[in-house]
């Protein structure tokens, strides 16, 4: 090449390959691999990929505003055959053709057991299995079918026990111990919402969005609580809807997928949580038999006074193990974390929020993911620019 063909050419490889070196050290560094804060709550176990590199990244530091533990591993953790304990108080007060519920998720071995009261008749509970959205198929917007129910033909997913250990006193119907087995149904399991679909975090029922930039998880393990419904908006719901069409609706919306429907016992003495400490006039077992979303739908069938629902969940989840790992590798009831990264290592850190036996908050907590940059693959960039600018000049 000569005269301006080599001037063009030089200019180009001078300032647009370099610029190009530059820019891509800046997005990596800013962009690609910056901060990243997780919105989680209690009982969540993820794994974490974004803003993580081995290339890119020597350390890789975590911090919340609650403590948690972390473990770097290879691949998943396997379940064990220990159980954590979660319990859970719950107070509602229901108005007619309203609804709330309480969403889990469950692996196959878990066991939820539900007590539940209320302080007049008509209230009943919905158990189904769904998705980690809910639908909602419009219920809670006032949105009614005209549809008559399905027939409801489960095929196995819990194994179920309604119970009523009954209570003296006229003011307490007394049922007959059922029990319901629904079947098995062998199914093998899933990943669990790997590469999460940021459109869907908006539509989370049970966690509110944040004005900071905060993000999904690739890779959840187990989660939390979801919680939603109506009730405390019930001044949005048709006053000319029946009840009829409100449970016909429910029936329509979640047909197949329904394992218990169900009324529970009442008494003027249901007034708190402290009263089913004491006594036990229902009691609802669930035996999980295949992984998944479970949602326990409470709603009143009473159109002249607003219900109050009151409901302990204990549940027992199996728990994951993490076998044989040093001590550079694991970290345990801290608010921060730092791990080592070997260069093309493919481990990567699982964080989860411990829940001690007992009383549980459904809290959420902010979960910042730092990667610190590995400073001898980024000084491979600016050398190469000045390379690039020193070789281009002798053409």
């Amino acid at each position: 090449m000569h005269g301006s063909q080599r001037v063009i050419m030089f200019c180009l490889l001078t300032t647009i390959l370099p610029t190009t070196l530059i820019v891509s050290s800046l997005y990596l560094r800013n962009i690609r691999y910056a901060d990243v804060m997780y919105k989680i709550s209690d009982s969540d176990v993820i794994q974490i990929h974004k803003g993580q590199s081995s290339i890119f990244c020597e350390k890789h530091s975590l911090k919340m505003n609650n403590t948690f533990n972390a473990f770097q591993m290879k691949g998943r953790p396997e379940l064990s055959n220990k159980t954590r304990h979660i319990k859970l108080r719950k107070s509602m007060k229901m108005p007619d053709d309203t609804l709330e519920y309480w969403g889990f998720f469950l692996f196959a071995g878990a066991t939820v057991e539900l007590k539940a009261c209320s302080r007049y008749e008509g209230s009943k509970i919905l158990v189904v299995k769904g998705d980690k959205i809910l639908n909602t198929c419009g219920i809670l917007d006032g949105s009614k079918y005209r549809k008559d129910p399905s027939l409801i033909d489960k095929q196995g997913q819990v194994s179920v026990t309604l119970e009523n250990l009954g209570k003296k006193g006229n003011d307490v119907p007394l049922l007959e111990k059922k029990h319901e087995n629904v079947g098995e149904q062998s199914n093998e399991r899933e990943d669990i919402q790997d590469n999460l679909d940021n459109k869907h975090s908006n539509k989370r029922q049970k966690r509110s969005g944040a004005s900071m930039p905060l993000h999904n998880p690739n890779t959840v393990l187990d989660t939390g609580v979801y919680h939603g419904g109506n009730a405390n908006n019930a001044t949005n719901i048709s006053e000319d809807a029946s009840v009829s069409s409100f449970e016909n609706n429910l029936h329509e919306c979640y047909n197949d997928n329904i394992l218990m429907n169900n009324f529970f016992p009442y008494s003027k003495e249901c007034n708190s949580t402290n009263y089913l400490e004491n006594t036990t006039i229902l009691k609802v077992e669930h035996k999980i038999q295949s992984d998944g979303y479970y949602y326990y739908i409470f709603y009143s069938d009473n159109d002249l006074v607003n219900n109050d629902i009151h409901a302990i969940f204990d549940i027992y989840k199996p728990t994951f193990q993490y076998a044989n790992m040093s001590d550079t590798k694991v970290c345990l009831n801290s608010t921060e974390c730092e791990f080592d990264i070997s260069i093309f290592s493919d481990e990567l850190v699982i964080v989860e929020v411990p829940t001690t036996d007992g009383f549980k908050n459904d809290k959420s907590f902010i979960l910042t993911s730092v990667c610190h940059p590995r400073t001898s693959v980024y000084i491979i960039f600016p050398v190469s620019v000045l390379l690039l600018i020193l070789l281009f000049a002798f053409l």
